[in-house]
């Protein structure tokens, strides 16, 4: 009876123990997957669990959850590579990205389009009213798959934007994605090329006309000469023929002179680049312009006087010389007259050339470059137009602003 007692006893101990140590394993088991899920709900996977001196059952499960951390701390990892890959790469396109929400709350504007539209990071679409009322406008209406031109002035430089639209869900959540290019410049490339073949069939045509005209009242000028030597003709009669020829001849001599003017478009020889300092080139041309410049402050400020360019320097004279002497045709009822070169360089050499002037009416600012088109009397309306088509021909812009009452700027940039 008492052995059935001792063995009673030591089983109901017995299982007392193992009750204690299941309750203990079941709430180990679930603080350690408790804190395991935790972790991963906070996207915490620096979390790890011993693997030694638990048990090998223990052992086996947090090793299990060492792994599976493990796991999603790779995946999180590429996901954040992938993050900072794709920022990059939308920083680093040279095209304007907009995107913003069905609430018009901007959520990505990067650096192109800040660059482009100089303004800092903007939180509403509203932000943009400041720049050009049409440019919000557009961008609000602008449909998906939609391609619209915007011409805006900002700065005083005129900016033709080429805007494309897209949308798309994420999350549930609606996205507007608005792309921004400056086209400008090409714009202005297949105008100089239109008006360059423009130029190149009338040349071509007038002279084909005015040459042989030329010929033949020359020709019929020696003729009546020759016979008003030898008495067979009336004085009078002769007189009017050649006051006549006379005149035919001095207006084709005139015509021919003025095509061979426009045929300068298309007759620019081929850029024969070499290394030269920028400051050379502005010191040759001050000193053989100098006499024009006795009455004017001219001055050239460096940000390096070391700054080298690759360009034709019997060229890029002819550019700049005749942008100089507009500034000082423009200073001639000036009081006061200013002129002043800066230099700098970053990305590109910039050439800025800039006087006190007048200023040239808005409306003709976007002209100055159309060949055919001045402002000055007796102007041939070549020179800017030549100058343009010598900078394209260096892979660089030549850019005009320009605010009326207060002066104009040329800007090369090489």
């Amino acid at each position: 009876m008492s052995k059935n007692y001792l063995r009673s006893t030591y089983f109901a101990i017995f299982l007392i123990v193992a009750i204690i140590e299941f309750i203990w394993y079941v709430d180990r088991s679930n603080r350690d997957f408790a804190a395991f899920l935790l972790a991963l709900l906070q996207n915490d996977f620096t979390t790890t669990f011993s693997e030694t001196s638990k048990g090998q059952s223990f052992n086996e499960l947090h090793s299990a959850f060492n792994q599976i951390t493990q796991k999603f701390k790779t995946i999180s990892s590429e996901k954040e590579v992938q993050h900072i890959y794709l920022e990059s790469l939308v920083e680093h396109v040279s095209v304007g990205i907009l995107s913003y929400d069905e609430k018009e709350k901007i959520h990505l504007m990067n650096g192109a389009l800040k660059n482009l539209l100089n303004k800092p990071q903007v939180l509403y679409l509203k932000g943009l009213e400041g720049i050009d009322k049409r440019l919000l406008n557009t961008i609000r209406h602008i449909k998906p798959g939609e391609n619209r031109l915007v011409k805006i002035k900002l700065s005083n430089q005129l900016l033709q934007l080429s805007l494309h639209a897209s949308e798309f869900k994420l999350h549930a959540q609606y996205y507007k994605l608005v792309s921004f290019q400056n086209i400008k410049n090409e714009l202005d490339a297949n105008e100089m090329d239109a008006w360059q073949k423009l130029i190149r069939v009338l040349t071509h045509e007038i002279m084909n006309s005015v040459t042989p005209i030329s010929s033949l009242s020359n020709t019929l000028y020696e003729i009546i000469e020759k016979e008003n030597k030898k008495g067979t003709l009336n004085q009078d009669t002769i007189q009017k023929v050649l006051t006549g020829l006379d005149a035919v001849k001095s207006r084709s001599a005139g015509l021919q002179s003025f095509t061979e003017a426009y045929r300068n478009l298309t007759r620019i020889p081929p850029p024969n680049f070499k290394e030269v300092y920028i400051k050379d080139v502005l010191k040759r041309i001050e000193t053989l312009l100098r006499p024009n410049l006795e009455n004017v402050d001219f001055r050239i400020a460096y940000d390096d006087e070391s700054i080298k360019i690759l360009a034709d320097t019997d060229l890029l004279d002819q550019v700049i010389i005749n942008i100089l002497k507009n500034a000082l045709e423009a200073l001639e009822d000036s009081d006061n007259p200013k002129i002043l070169i800066t230099v700098n360089s970053q990305e590109k050499t910039k050439i800025s050339i800039t006087d006190n002037g007048p200023g040239i009416d808005e409306d003709k600012v976007d002209q100055v470059f159309v060949p055919f088109f001045t402002t000055k009397r007796g102007g041939s309306g070549i020179g800017l137009a030549l100058s343009k088509q010598i900078v394209r021909l260096h892979n660089g812009t030549l850019q005009v602003e320009s605010v009326p009452g207060q002066g104009t700027s040329f800007i090369i940039e090489l």
